[in-house]
């Protein structure tokens, strides 16, 4: 058996099987039920914005951990929030330093003199730390903060061995811990001083029985990363023996052990500390997404084991259900770098370009289908990344506003309007009726019933229509998924062209040509819209910007060189 290190003391459940030398599964190890006693401390790093009551959880949710707090050394960066994070986590949980951080740029910290409190922090922690940047730096900045200050304090000014981390935890500030996590990771990454990073099973913290993400693998072809192994990875064979034993990676299905992967998650991940000054802090050019990803490759590349405890469950909401269009700017054009500081210079001449035709079209698409800014963040991925503009997107679209009142100012609050809304699938007819009623109600208590719009549903064929001959059903216009369909559906607004074209989720393929304002829904915030103007004009200006990006992209592509980085960003 793999012996645990000196003075570390653990209790490991029923039923545990080890195995002599892991090489790329380990056998059931569960210690949720541990009473561990450790000599290593721990750094948590844990990133807020404006996330007051889920920060507060997380903390909560480390001072109960098995895995003693008095080794935990937490460091929460307060990422320039403007709900009062940092009072109220002053006033809450007392902790020993308040630091604040000037710095203009994340990679290039700039800590004043702490302000210390008297006595310990409430949650019995080995220590707290508040640390607010002056900016917001995103996930990867934030990260990059306590990364530095873990480096310059807590590892740079400590008196003996036994007060620097030996390993770093990060941790989101919008997840809920059980209490053996930690447990799990530190026994996990005891058992090979080979291993650089430990990562979380994920499941869904609204439906605790399920799992949503689990083994993560990179394809060098192509790029892509998914749950299953791609064909010829080193990991191929033993994964699909895993996923026969355990029938998928996914859903509500007992997992245990340790499985060998590419990526994980830094919604719990734990990292080595000897190899994060080895390897190197997070690409400060990312902002958010793809930054863990690139870590983990970085770390392989070092030679390291990348793994992940089965048994260290976090609960986390699904990435998709937070996806907007500035969040995919960030997952693409982030890729795209990651691709070009791992692949070798070859397969990058082969992969890259499909890349950049995907985003082109995806673009072109957006603004066929009325998402203008939707298309216009599309192209900024690849203009952006072939240029170099890295953080923070500076144009997300347009402003969030409430939706009735976006509609009144609009003049479209009248009967001689009308509203085309886009219905490619059955839940947005339904949608379609729901905001129907809602406005129907507002008018009603506004004293202004008769002022009630006239709607027309523009529905794909293929989409189940129960509603269309119900009493009071606005008029449909039905068009296929072929060209000439949708061409030929135009004709029927000829009479009356729409005043207003109403988008669900920036989900829409019916290419209504007329220009008129676009409103776009979100439905996870139903009673906002964002309106953007569906002209002639920026349709142009779009459209040609486009071919200037595809112009660059080419001749990025022409001028390819192998990658070098000398910094510790990677």
């Amino acid at each position: 058996m793999f012996p645990p290190r000196e003075g570390l003391v653990t209790t490991i459940a029923p039923q545990t099987r080890l195995i002599e030398k892991p090489i790329e599964v380990l056998l059931p190890v569960s210690v949720n039920q541990t009473q561990v006693r450790a000599p290593t401390r721990v750094a948590v790093i844990i990133i807020t914005w404006n996330r007051k009551g889920y920060v507060t959880n997380v903390l909560r949710a480390l001072s109960r951990q098995t895995y003693p707090p008095s080794q935990l050394d937490v460091v929460v960066v307060d990422n320039a929030g403007t709900d009062g994070t940092l009072d109220h986590l002053r006033e809450l949980f007392r902790p020993e330093r308040v630091v604040f951080n000037d710095a203009r740029v994340a990679h290039e910290p700039r800590f004043r003199e702490p302000i210390g409190l008297a006595g310990g922090n409430r949650l019995g922690l080995g220590s707290l730390t508040l640390v607010r940047n002056a900016s917001n730096f995103g996930g990867c900045g934030g990260f990059n903060t306590g990364f530095s200050y873990v480096d310059a304090v807590l590892d740079g000014t400590a008196r003996s061995p036994g007060e620097r981390p030996t390993y770093v935890w990060l941790v989101d500030d919008d997840i809920d811990l059980p209490e053996g996590t930690l447990a799990n990771l530190v026994v996990t990454a005891e058992r090979d001083e080979n291993i650089g990073l430990v990562g979380s099973r994920t499941m869904d913290i609204n439906n605790r029985e399920n799992t949503i993400e689990t083994t993560i693998y990179f394809d060098p072809t192509t790029g892509l990363m998914g749950d299953e192994a791609p064909r010829g990875h080193r990991l191929e064979q033993s994964h699909r023996e895993w996923v026969s034993r355990v029938g998928g990676t996914r859903g509500e299905r007992y997992f245990s052990g340790i499985r060998d992967v590419d990526i994980v998650s830094a919604c719990s991940m734990l990292a080595r500390w000897s190899g994060v000054k080895k390897v190197g802090f997070w690409d400060y050019r990312y902002f958010i997404y793809c930054d863990d990803a690139d870590w983990c490759l970085r770390f392989a590349k070092a030679g390291y084991r990348v793994v992940l405890s089965l048994d260290a469950v976090v609960y986390h909401t699904p990435w998709h259900h937070k996806l907007t269009p500035a969040r995919a700017y960030y997952a693409m054009r982030n890729i795209m770098w990651v691709l070009r500081k791992v692949l070798p210079l070859e397969t990058q001449k082969r992969a890259l370009p499909g890349w950049f035709r995907r985003i082109l079209w995806e673009s072109g698409k957006a603004l066929i289908y009325r998402r203008l800014f939707a298309a216009e963040i599309a192209r900024r991925q690849l203009d952006d990344m072939v240029t170099g503009w890295w953080g923070k997107l500076d144009d997300e679209g347009p402003a969030f506003a409430d939706l009735f009142e976006t509609m009144r100012a609009a003049k479209l609050l009248t009967p001689k309007a009308t509203i085309a809304v886009m219905c490619p699938r059955a839940d947005m007819i339904a949608w379609g009726d729901e905001l129907r009623g809602m406005l129907a109600e507002k008018l009603r208590s506004a004293g202004r019933a008769g002022d009630m719009p006239r709607f027309v549903y523009v529905v794909r064929n293929d989409a189940p229509d129960p509603g269309a001959a119900g009493a009071g059903a606005p008029e449909r216009v039905v068009y296929s998924t072929r060209w000439r369909s949708k061409v030929r559906r135009q004709l029927e607004f000829f009479e009356q062209w729409p005043d207003a074209v109403v988008v669900f989720d920036q989900t829409n393929d019916f290419p209504l040509l007329y220009s008129c304002p676009n409103i776009h829904i979100d439905r996870r915030q139903a009673t906002k819209a964002q309106i953007e103007w569906g002209g002639w004009l920026p349709r142009i200006v779009i459209g040609a910007k486009l071919l200037r990006t595809a112009w660059r992209a080419w001749r990025y592509w022409k001028n390819l060189a192998a990658y070098e980085s000398n910094s510790r960003y990677g």
